[in-house]
This record gives structure tokens, sequence and C-alpha cells, in this order.
């Protein structure tokens, strides 16, 4: 029945001429490109358009007449003469294929997609987005207005890209924050500028690059806002607007939480808002079959490094099994991966379609997939860039940049059609006639088709025309569809026409589709709040059924929407949403952002079920909710959740977690409310056997923050110092009783303190004891390294180390004793190393370079170790060599604790001399996302390190070591990019020779 109404729509579409559709002869090199490709069983792939139609196509389009429009980017990867083009392929002698093409628009820098808009087309072009139309009919635009700009011209790979029009009438765009040029900084040098729309300076603008966030907007009305998360290049959504992401080696990932809704509550501070889903994990494994493929300097050969083009395929032709199934583009690997979408919870899941092969992959080199297209015959099409290189040159070897390939096959492109190996008639070519439709047919006949494609067209074409002559229409299509996607697309235009009714809306949120579901709690939490307070009862009736909807998702948008409708029963609905869902991460994080100023009673209500309920994911829960309530500042708020949390005979983990939550907020903010000694009592009242080892320590952490009650203490001290001598306590107790033994005034523990440094077995209590002593005594625990140091472990070398590194006064003696052969410079760690050789004071910095030998002249250090390309490389040696320097930043694949720096598995794939000038040179180039900031915090506190990850309310810096801070946005003075790599010179300090070829052995091998 479907399959008949499709081919009705389109027979009403078509030009009242005969297609031929054969497919026109192939030249030989065309040919064996279609011989040299594997596709998937039940699947064929053909050859739409090649050079010279098309030459380096990034993006393509198709309009409602059946245009097909194709954005070529012939500047990549550095030229900037604004090579770029629009260009429309035509059919000229009626056989359904391209035969001609016309340049639409040209003289553009760096296109990057493409997205039909009224009567003309947006492009996203490095820093702007474009408008273009055609207003005489000759195919060559001959408007090009600027409508929204300020993005940064960073390496292409990461420019503003991919427009895409969502279902709620936003317009999308794929975005990244700014990568830091090492050796092209003019091409790539700037950082982009507050995004504004230049005709209106008085619309609407975000933050400068809209803080390396996705960004949507609406032209008419000139709104615009940041997205909770970020996409390379390409972006995607499910059929019911769920967001799905990609970036290189991170090919999957969900937006799990709008931006929308952590604004609410901007002192909920979350270190991500979207989940991976791949279950196969990031740089999941492929199968490529290029036959001498090319693998640059960063390309992780066998492993997903290059995603981008993601596309949830909803062109309703590729059978049942084919109906949740994304497709991302491999280019380094010349293939196309597929994953099959499940359901999980409030995110998704996404597993291989293929074991240990993929859905195409070519055995040419050349082949470069990097986009798709569904288009209305439900085909999909793919983009191939062809070329020989598409790693960019910021990242690739000097012999490489100079090799004079960089731009082979700039004069070539394909594009490709794949299809059921029945195949699809391709019939659509400069022969659709959509905008003819009336405004009926476009409701009844593309709205209600199963196909994305026509659904979209005439969702823009019906928005566009604005018409109140299709609400009757579109009230029966919410009713009736033959499609249930149809209805979401009815739901919004009725928003976007102000024409929304309590009737349709309470149809769509008793439907049975999760999804449409969804969307009318979306359309209702924008609708006008006379409009919800006329109906709450019904309303409140609705949404209360919709608590025991046996959809995950359903019950999660639920209490995402609850933040934003105002009827009584909210926080009822918003318990029982919590409550039943507890177990997924994401729920909890969306209540707490939608209970701003209501995050106490959240507190009272989670906390007391769970004394009586065994639950997942309490303590990450609690955590956020301890810091949340911290971040508000409200003492009263605070002090009964200190209540709650200091009665040890509940002893249950949500305890600590929430306790937790405040002290790692007020690590980095300072302490935003004042004990009393009532207050500091109730944690020392803690200190018995009774607490468990997690609330025991927490509440140590906050005594030593808001010290202890004035009065007598010695009896707590007494009992400190007999867990210490008393075998029954575990060595977390006697830790949490070094700490507070620490708050006593005066010198009397001094001995203890010492006797655990150097005589314990126990390696935690020695590390505890030197931390208490330097608390007490910097000096005195810095000498006492000093002194002892050949009989330290360890932990305890680096452990002193990094108090002389952070004690300006003793840095100086500690490099003379390292001059002086008492320190054995072998027994420093590298990131120790580095803090000292960029210390601050030029003094001090000079003498630890001299020291510690840095030779500046990096051509001669490289020249020196050279000889070990001609040594033999010990692999077992070269795991010692790794473990020893370079696992304090690095992972080398899943070996290591600390993602500090790129992971070492990168350097794979180079030659010997390249990973040896890497390792030597660490400014010859700097991987996508590890430049260096200084963030600068209104409590005049500089916290440096590399941005892991930021969202609408928080950053995510992740420092040398691995320890990671999370900062909120509002605390953030300033945000300085440094201009040198986080690893500075000297690395041959701590390496031999003979060391650097094994070490590289074991990188290779």
């Amino acid at each position: 029945m479907k399959t008949q109404f499709l081919s009705f729509v389109i027979g009403l579409t078509l030009l009242s001429c005969e297609v031929k559709n054969n497919h026109p002869k192939l030249t030989q090199e065309q040919q064996k490109a279609i011989d040299d490709f594997s596709i998937a069983d039940g699947f064929k792939i053909e050859l739409v358009a090649a050079e010279p139609l098309v030459q380096d196509p990034v993006a393509m389009e198709i309009d409602e007449n059946g245009q097909m429009y194709v954005v070529e980017m012939s500047g990549y990867p550095l030229d900037l003469s604004k090579t770029g083009r629009i260009k429309i392929l035509k059919d000229t002698n009626k056989d359904g294929w391209p035969d001609k093409a016309i340049v639409f628009a040209d003289s553009l820098l760096l296109p990057t997609g493409i997205m039909k808009w009224k009567k003309g087309l947006m492009v996203t072009d490095t820093e702007n987005v474009v408008y273009f139309e055609d207003t005489n009919n000759d195919g060559k635009a001959d408007i090009r207005k600027v409508m929204l700009t300020g993005f940064a011209r960073t390496n292409p790979q990461h420019n503003l890209n991919s427009p895409l029009l969502g279902i709620d009438n936003w317009i999308y765009l794929a975005h990244q924050g700014e990568i830091t040029p090492f050796v092209y900084k003019k091409e790539f040098g700037d950082e982009g500028r507050e995004i504004t729309f230049p005709n209106n300076p008085n619309a609407a603008k975000l933050a400068k690059n809209a803080s390396g966030r996705n960004v949507r907007f609406r032209p008419d009305s000139f709104e615009v806002e940041e997205l909770s998360g970020d996409s390379q290049f390409g972006q995607t959504f499910d059929a019911w607007g769920h967001h799905i992401l990609t970036e290189n080696a991170k090919h999957l990932y969900h937006e799990a939480i709008a931006a929308t809704y952590l604004n609410q509550n901007p002192n909920l501070l979350i270190p991500e808002a979207t989940q991976s889903i791949s279950d196969h994990g990031d740089a999941s494994e492929v199968y490529p079959t290029s036959e001498s493929p090319n693998h640059e300097l960063l390309t992780d050969k066998g492993v997903i490094t290059s995603s981008c083009g993601v596309t949830w395929y909803l062109g309703n032709k590729f059978g049942e099994k084919y109906k949740n199934i994304t497709f991302i583009a491999e280019p380094s690997h010349n293939l196309v991966h597929a994953d099959f979408i499940k359901d999980n919870g409030a995110s998704f899941t996404a597993s291989r379609v293929f074991e240990k092969k993929e859905f195409l992959t070519s055995k040419d080199a050349w082949f470069r997939p990097v986009n798709f297209y569904v288009g209305p015959d439900g085909a999909m099409y793919v983009i191939d860039y062809y070329r020989q290189h598409i790693e960019h040159p910021e990242w690739m070897s000097e012999e490489m940049i100079n090799s004079g390939t960089l731009y082979n096959g700039k004069t070539k492109g394909r594009i490709y059609r794949i299809t059921p190996k029945n195949g699809l008639k391709m019939d659509w070519l400069d022969a659709l006639k959509i905008n003819e439709l009336s405004d009926n047919e476009l409701v009844n006949k593309c709205l209600d088709n199963p196909n994305i494609w026509y659904r979209k067209t005439a969702q823009r074409l019906l928005a566009d025309k604005n018409s109140k002559s299709i609400i009757e229409p579109l009230k029966s299509l919410v009713r009736n569809a033959q499609n249930p996607e149809a209805k979401i697309h009815a739901l919004w235009l009725f928003q976007k026409m102000g024409a929304v009714d309590f009737t349709t809306l309470q149809i769509a949120l008793n439907d049975k589709t999760a999804g449409v579901i969804e969307n009318a709690m979306k359309i209702l939490e924008k609708s006008n709040p006379n409009f919800i307070k006329q109906n709450e009862i019904a309303l409140t009736e609705s949404l209360t059924k919709l608590v025991n909807n046996q959809h995950p998702k359903v019950r999660y948008q639920l209490l995402c929407s609850l933040g934003k409708i105002d009827i009584k029963a909210v926080q009822n609905l918003r318990m029982a949403v919590l409550k039943k869902d507890f177990s997924d991460s994401w729920v909890g994080i969306a209540a707490i952002a939608g209970s701003k100023n209501q995050e106490l009673a959240l507190f009272e209500e989670m906390s007391g079920f769970l004394q009586k309920n065994n639950t997942k994911n309490a303590d990450q829960f609690f955590t956020y909710l301890g810091a949340t309530i911290a971040n508000s500042g409200k003492e009263n708020d605070i002090k009964k959740v200190l209540n709650t949390c200091t009665n040890y005979k509940i002893n249950q983990s949500w305890q600590a977690s929430t306790l937790s939550g405040i002290s790692k907020l007020w690590q980095y903010k300072g302490i935003t409310v004042a004990f009393n000694d009532t207050d500091k009592q109730k944690l020392v009242e803690l200190f018995n056997d009774k607490t468990s080892p997690e609330l025991l320590k927490v509440s140590t952490d906050l005594i030593r923050n808001v010290g202890l009650p004035k009065g007598d203490n010695q009896a707590i001290f007494k009992q400190a110092l007999s867990w210490l001598h008393d075998s029954k306590y575990s060595s977390g107790q006697k830790s949490a009783a070094l700490y507070l033994l620490s708050l006593q005034t005066g010198s009397e523990n001094q001995n203890i303190y010492e006797n655990l440094i150097l005589h314990s077995k126990d390696e935690s209590l020695k590390t505890t004891s030197f931390e208490v002593l330097a608390n007490k005594n910097q000096s005195k625990a810095c000498r006492l390294a000093l002194t002892h140091w050949k009989v330290l472990s360890t932990s305890l070398k680096s452990q002193a180390t990094e108090l002389i590194v952070n004690n300006g006064d003793e840095i100086p003696i500690f490099l003379k004793a390292i001059e002086t052969n008492q320190i054995p410079k072998q027994d420093l760690e590298w990131s120790k190393m580095v803090s000292m050789m960029n210390y601050y004071d030029t003094d001090v910095r000079n003498y630890a370079r001299r020291v510690l030998a840095v030779d500046e002249n990096r051509k001669v250090i490289t020249q020196k170790y050279l000889s070990a390309l001609d040594l033999k490389g010990n692999h077992d040696e070269g795991v010692k060599v790794f473990q020893t320097l370079c696992t304090t930043c690095h992972k080398m694949g899943e070996k290591g604790e600390v993602d500090f720096g790129p992971n070492l598995v990168s350097l794979k794939n180079r030659n010997p001399a390249s990973i040896l000038t890497e390792i030597i040179n660490p400014n010859n180039s700097i991987a996508d996302k590890y430049d260096q900031y200084s963030v600068h915090l209104k409590n005049k506190k500089i916290e440096t390190g590399i941005i892991k990850n930021q969202n609408a309310t928080s950053i995510t810096l992740k420092q040398m070591g691995g320890n990671e801070i999370l900062i909120s946005k509002t605390e953030v003075e300033k945000l300085e990019k440094g201009t040198i790599s986080a690893m500075p010179n000297g690395f041959e300090n701590s390496i031999s020779i003979q060391q650097m070829a094994d070490l590289i052995a074991y990188i290779k091998k």
C-alpha cells in the first residue's frame, strides 16, 4: 500500500516527458572505480556524476524541482584564493542522469555544506552562513547575503558545516572549537568572533566562536543559540529529532541533554552533555580493502579515525533491516561503516551491522567518501572527494608536504548512488514539481510520506507559505496519518504558525508512538502560560499517564519538559519519573537541571527514597546534586544537606557522594557558606568506626577545608592517635586519622609523620603522612625528602617532586641537588621536569633548563638522536621506557592510565624518523584538541590544562597527570590559549639514544 502511495506521489510530480533512465556508458576509469567496490549483499552502487562535471565535492542538495546542487571545496587543504563553488547538475537529454554543470555561485573560500532555504540556498563557508538566490532564472545566483557570521577560520576539517533544517523549524549547524595551528598560523589562525546577524546589530548574538558548540538559528526571527554538543564534519537526526554527532575516532555520539534544559539551572555543572553510543567503542576496528593505502602522520591504521558525514538513513527503500541504521564515511580507510541503532534508556546503543567487514569498501586508496544524501528516490548518494591525501598538512611530515602530491586528485570527484540490488529509478533530476502542488497535496501526499526527503521538503515549503488554510488538513493528519512520522511535521508546522490547539495536542500526547509523544511535549513546553493554565486539569491527567509510559524516552522527555511547564503537579511528576528511571544517569541530570531553586526538595525526597530502595547510579546523582546545592550558595539548603549526610546511622554511599560534590565544588570555587561550630562538630562526630570508609574520607576532607570547632578537641586527637597504632583499623581509617591530626596546632606529631614516611610498609600511609607534613611545614617536608631521597619509594619521590615544583623557594635547592648528582636526573618524572623548565620566574626557568640540559636548537638535538634509527630497538625494553617516561601523559592504545596527550598509537603508522621528530620537537605538530589553555577565574586562581569538553554551563579541564577540573563558565574571567605545546622541549634529557630506539620499536609494533 505504501509503495503504491509513493509511486502515486512521484507520478504526480514528474514532468510530462518520458524518462529513458538508461545509465550513460562509463569510461574505463569509471568502470574500474565501480569494479573496485565491495558492497553489502542486496545492494548495488552506480556512478551519478564524475569529473569534469564535478570536482572536489563535499555536499549536495536536491530542491523541490529536482535540481541537484553540489558544493565543491577545491581549496582544501591550503588554498584560500576562493576557488569554492556551487554547481547545478542538469539532465539535458532527459535520460535521468546529469550531463551538464552550471556554476551557480563561485568565489567561495572553503564551503562545507548546503541547504535549500526560501527561494535560494544556504551555504556554510568557513566564517559565514551565506544565502544565495537566482532571481532571474539564469542558473546563476545574483543575490549573495551573509546571514550569520563570526565563526573561526580554523582547520577545514573542523570549520562550520552541514546545515540541516530540523523538524522544529530551527536550522542546525555542525561546528567545533578552533584548532590552533602551529605550522599554518596565517592561513588558519583565526579564532572567530562573536556570532552575529550582520544585517541586524540589535539581534541576539553568541559568544566568540559560539564557545566551540553546535549552533541553531532562525533567520526570520533573528534567534540564535548554542547547543550542548559539538560535531566535527556532519550531523544527523533520526525521524523524531534526536541529534546524532560525529568526530574523527568518536564516530557516533548523541546529544543526550539539550542546552535549553541545561541552561535552566546554571548551578548544575556536568562534564559532558553527550554520550558515545557505539558498543564497539571509539576508534573501533574497521575492515578496509584498499590496495596500497595512503596513511598520513596522525592516521590510526585499522580503526575509525576520520569519521564524517554521519547520516541516519530515512529513505524507506532499504528494507526493514535498515530501518534504524546510521552510515558514517571513513575516508582515511576508503570505506563506509554502518551501525544498527537501538534505544537505550534516554540515549541509544549502536552496534555493527556487519562483523569484520563494512557496508562499502573500495580497493582504490583515492576513494574518499566524506558525505551522504538521501534523495527523493530513497537512494543514498555517496559523495567522494577523491584525493590522494585527505589529512591536513598541519599534521603531515615535511617530506610529504614537499612531495608535490598534496593536491593530487584536485580535478576529480565522484557522486555515487546506492540502491537495493533490484534498483530504483533515477527519475527525479530536473523532473520534480513539488512546488506546484497545492497546500492540501503537500500535506496529504508529501508530509505523509515514508521518505524523509518528501516530508522535510513539504514542511519547508508549507512553513514558508504560512497559510492558515492548512490548519484543518494538519489536524486530520495528526489523527489519521499512515506514517506516524508525518504527525510530528504537522505538529511543528502548527507550532510555527501559532495555531496549536489543545485537542490536537492532547491527541498527540496520547499517541502510540514514542516519538510523536516526545515532540508533543516539546511543543507543549513552548506554549503560552495562559494556554497551559486554561487546560491544566486535562493536561495534568495526560502527563500523569506518561509517567508509566512503556517507552523510557517518553518518560525522559517528560522529565526534561517539566522544567518548562508551569503546573501544580510538576514536582510530583518529576519525582515519579526520577524514582522510576533512577538507574539512567541522564534522568538524574535532567531532574536537577529542571529543579532550580528546588534542589533541596529533590535531595530530601531522593535521600528518603534511597534509605528504603537500592538502585544504581545514586553516587553520580548525589555528587552532582551536592555540588549544585553548594554552587547555589544557599546557606539554609547546605546546612540541611549537611544534617542529613552527617547522620552516620544511615551510612549509605549517597551521603558520601553528596558531601563529595560539595567538597569538589569548593576546591576550585572556594567555600560558599561559612560553617559554624555546630556544623563542624557534626563532621567531627563522623570520626567513629561505624562510619563507612567513603563517608569518613570525605568528611575529613571537609573538616580540612572548614576547620575544627573551637574549644578542646584533644579527645578527637587522642582517638585519632589510637587508631594509628591499632591494627584493627584499615588503611583508609588511619589515613583519615592522619588528616585529623594535621589540624592539631604545633609540631608534636611531626615525628609520627616522619616515622611513617620513612618506615611504614603501607604505601598509602606513607603518602598521606607526607601530604600531612607538607601541609604543616612545606620546607620541612622538602628537606626531609632531599635528605632521605635514596630510601623514598617511587610514589613518594613523585609526591615530593610535585611539592617542590609547586614551592618556588625549594626549586633552586632541588636543582642544586640534581646538579651535584645527589639526586639522579632519571628519578624525575617528565611532567615535573616540564613544570620546572617552564617555570614563570626567569632565573629559575633558566637554571632548570641549564641543569636539565635543554638545548632549544631542536635540529641539533634531532640530528644527534637520528643515530637511534640505526640501532635495533628492543620491544620489551621499549615497554619499560614507555611505562617510566610516557605514562604520566600518554596512553598506548588501552595501556596506561593517563591520556593527557595524544594516544601514542597514533604514531604507529609513521616512519621512525617522523616519530623521533615528534618526540624531540613536540611543537612540530599538535593534534586536534590538545591545545593548552590558561583559565583565569574570577577568584584570581589560574588553572591550566587541555579543554577536554565544554557545554552550555561548564568547562572540563584536563591537567598533566590526568587530573580533571570541572569549572563553571560563570566563574571564568578569561580563557587564554597557549602558543606552544603542553609538552616542552627537553625530553631527550630523560632518554638515551638506545632507549629512543627501544621506544620507537614499541610504538611501531
